[in-house]
């Protein structure tokens, strides 16, 4: 209760993702709203979550559930259930955009959750950037996604064990 007056939108996981019965019992205890999800695959794997009324928000991933038509899937369950969808942040520039083009048709998309410190990597490989206003990604509007991938400029960054993550702060919100 001490973190309500930080308007903190969700508290992500605060306990292991398939322990519907803890995750219930928190979620009762709090007024800031409990999510979970990224490390569920299907709409089924979501079902005892909202059957038990267990989370405010859920938090599938494009990448691990199943792609564009299961993600839908899985929101359109979450709106029978009054559940919020706010997609995990799917780690790549075309899942970015792939999950922004899936959020404009999600009544229920509450937020996309995006690393802001790749985004300037994003805008290096993407031949055409995703729009940012106001704090607002938007799916980028053009033939397909809006964007692709500029073969050329992604030899810059090799595949390695590792992601490099900027160390300057975002800005261009």
């Amino acid at each position: 209760q001490r973190l309500e007056p930080f308007n903190i939108a969700w508290i992500e996981e605060p306990v292991m993702f398939d322990n519907v019965e803890a995750i219930c019992a928190l979620a009762r205890t709090l007024n800031i709203p409990v999510a979970t999800g990224e490390q569920l695959f299907n709409r089924w794997e979501f079902r005892p979550l909202l059957e038990q009324n267990a989370v405010k928000i859920i938090q599938p991933d494009i990448c691990h559930a199943g792609g564009l038509t299961e993600l839908k899937k899985i929101a359109a369950a979450a709106e029978t259930h009054y559940v919020s969808v706010a997609p995990h942040n799917s780690n790549g520039p075309i899942s970015t955009v792939a999950s922004l083009h899936l959020d404009t048709c999600i009544p229920n998309c509450f937020m996309q959750e995006i690393f802001v410190t790749f985004l300037s990597r994003y805008e290096q490989v993407l031949t055409k950037p995703i729009p940012i206003a106001d704090g607002h990604a938007t799916a980028p509007d053009g033939i397909g996604w809006g964007t692709d991938i500029d073969l050329e400029a992604l030899k810059a960054f090799p595949p390695n064990d590792y992601v490099t993550v900027e160390s300057e702060p975002y800005t261009a919100f």
